[in-house]
């Protein structure tokens, strides 16, 4: 099957989850228009190139998303790597995660501020264990994005600095992570998981906290593979494979991770460090084939 969209520039500028699934979804950088792809049991491949683009702007009110009107392309700047918006789209959102240390602060961000807000704990191991805040108008897409296995919702408040207060506190105190590389998260994915035994050992640091859940706690599972399927048993990282291909028949997303079925076996590909990376989609083939580690058990 030829590839998608072979005449235009498209940029990978969003993973996530709606109604239908699991998605990504791309930009026509001149076209200046987005794109959702579902992804879930969809054989595919992707190819990342090496030029870079705005992924555009988001609006923290109505949380939409909109392509550069600029078409600006980014420069493969190593101290920017993280940077995925132009200085135009960065103003037009607004938006610092780290508003807590901030001098001064957008009026977007002074607004979401005064919004609903809630903590939530989210497991990703035994040993891994993170407290965040999200906004309330989003609900778990926040926890989804991350990758947590489990979830609970510790507390709800009116606005995001009371949020962040309790947040700052539990992270102040032993075996609590703030903030997890993405790498960390994929390596976890080949360890063994049980999501009862997760909400159990959830339940246990919740009592030692002190805290009852305002949310009680949820296995985010059915989000990532679908409803009524289970996790694979073994899902390997592919080791020693070219990291600007990608492909099979995905079977799942976790977080910034596609999990891809090859030969009975199943397969992690980070992909969320590919965003504003110019992109190449090939559907109904497989451009890489991953070597097996062990024996495929899903």
């Amino acid at each position: 099957m030829p590839r998608i969209a072979a005449d235009r520039t498209l940029i990978l500028s969003n993973l996530g989850f709606d109604a239908r699934g699991p998605y990504l979804e791309f930009n026509d950088v001149f076209g200046k228009t987005q794109h959702r792809m579902p992804i879930l049991g969809r054989t595919f491949s992707l190819r990342r190139l090496p030029h870079r683009y705005c992924t555009g702007s988001f609006d923290l009110i109505s949380y939409r998303s909109a392509a550069c009107e600029l078409s600006a392309e980014l420069l493969l700047n190593p101290d920017q790597k993280d940077m995925n918006m132009c200085p135009h789209c960065q103003e037009l959102t607004g938006f610092d995660p780290a508003f807590y240390n901030a001098s001064t602060i957008s009026p977007q961000q002074r607004a979401y501020n005064k919004t609903p807000h809630f903590v939530y704990m989210a497991y990703f191991s035994p040993q891994h264990l993170k407290v965040g805040i999200s906004s309330e108008t989003r609900g778990i897409d926040r926890l989804l994005e991350q990758g947590a296995r489990v979830c609970a919702i510790l507390k709800r408040f009116e606005n995001a600095d009371d949020a962040r207060s309790l947040e700052a506190d539990l992270c102040a105190r032993a075996d609590t992570f703030e903030s997890m590389r993405l790498s960390a998260k994929v390596k976890l994915l080949s360890e063994y998981f049980n999501p009862h035994e997760a909400i159990e050992s959830l339940k246990r640091r919740c009592a030692l906290l002190g805290i009852e859940p305002d949310g009680g706690y949820l296995d985010l599972t059915p989000y990532y593979f679908g409803e009524g399927v289970a996790c694979p048993s073994l899902v390997q990282v592919p080791d020693g494979e070219p990291d600007d291909v990608i492909g099979g028949r995905c079977i799942g997303l976790v977080g910034g991770a596609i999990v891809f079925e090859q030969n009975g076996s199943a397969f992690v590909a980070p992909v969320k460090s590919w965003e504003s990376f110019e992109t190449e989609i090939t559907v109904g083939e497989m451009l890489v084939e991953y070597e097996p580690q062990q024996m495929g058990l899903w």
